[in-house]
């Protein structure tokens, strides 16, 4: 019935060079019981990106199959099933840039598809937009977040808990669809799927462990989507011209306007800063890290002092401004 995929990139840029370095498809049936996991590694053919996020070391890279590899093998399991991810507008990006690369068009659309994460405006009304928090609120645990098959089936556990609270206990819808889906014929290679090492990883930045609990935003609409692409461009503190553009890229698919993303900016601000403050100490490296992602979204050193105020918490003044970065700046 349905195949939840998560994926860990080199970046988050599908039209230019950033890859797939590691699938996972766990499979579900319609009552949500998950019946089959599949995970490999991927060998990107280029340099891993911030590995500090997804942990996947450069040997083991090296050892892992192509995607040319694994095709076959994916399109195996994903035939006759409904996707399903996190974010799924990110995954199903970068998975059918994938195809292209090797000459196919995979029939992965958007709109026939599931996201756990928009179906929390339905099932988990006061959960965050994350992966985490949502199955915190659910009662899920993730083992290692950013590992692909622990995503997956966090995911997967998620979409069957959705399952589990439809009134009808009716699926979610596109099955039918997902059946008449024309996946290209790809033939399944022999290639062994290669698993990550499972190693101790590295303790997160302020920026990731609080980027995981902030709260979903309703309106507009679209918002989440964004926000979740910021969420992880704004991870290493940097906003490169290729980052940027792919934010107002999907600013403009998804129809927000240079008001709505202004007015966007300043609420992940003074959520930031309130999730900063939540344990009662703001220490001046935080609101270093706040002051820096105010620049970098455009917004001024008295933006951070208000969203700090607003968050009600203060044990530290902001301290002298930063050395000037480059700004994401919002086209006219």
């Amino acid at each position: 019935m349905y195949a939840v995929i998560d994926l860990e990139t080199t970046g988050l840029w599908t039209g230019r060079h950033d890859r797939v370095c590691e699938i996972a498809i766990v499979r579900v049936d319609s009552n949500g019981w998950i019946e089959d996991e599949w995970c490999s590694l991927v060998n990107p053919g280029r340099d891993l990106g911030p590995q500090a996020i997804h942990g996947i070391s450069a040997a083991e890279a090296r050892l892992a199959p192509f995607f040319s590899d694994l095709a076959g093998h994916v399109v195996h399991r994903l035939s006759g099933r409904v996707i399903a991810a996190h974010n799924l507008v990110f995954d199903i990006g970068f998975l059918s840039s994938e195809f292209r690369r090797l000459g196919y068009d995979a029939p992965i659309a958007y709109h026939q598809g599931l996201c756990t994460m928009r179906l929390a405006d339905q099932f988990l009304p006061f959960a965050g937009r994350s992966l985490l928090d949502c199955c915190d609120a659910a009662g899920i645990q993730i083992e290692h977040a950013h590992s692909a098959l622990d995503d997956a089936r966090a995911a997967a556990k998620l979409l069957g808990f959705y399952l589990t609270q439809q009134d009808d206990g009716s699926p979610l819808g596109y099955h039918t669809a997902a059946d008449a889906q024309g996946w290209p014929s790809i033939p399944i290679t022999d290639v062994v799927p290669v698993p990550r090492h499972s190693g101790v990883r590295r303790p997160q930045h302020f920026l990731v462990r609080i980027a995981e609990r902030l709260p979903r935003v309703p309106d507009p609409q679209q918002a989440d989507q964004y926000l979740a692409l910021l969420d992880n461009v704004l991870l290493d503190r940097h906003i490169s011209e290729t980052e940027a553009d792919t934010l107002i890229d999907l600013a403009d698919t998804l129809d927000l306007s240079r008001a709505d993303l202004l007015s966007l900016h300043c609420q992940y601000l003074k959520a930031l800063a309130f999730e900063a403050v939540d344990d009662g100490v703001l220490t001046d490296a935080e609101v270093a890290d706040l002051t820096t992602v105010a620049e970098l979204l455009g917004l001024s050193k008295s933006d951070v002092v208000d969203s700090i105020e607003g968050a009600g918490r203060i044990t530290e003044q902001p301290g002298a401004t930063s050395t000037p970065r480059p700004r994401f700046r919002l086209a006219a």
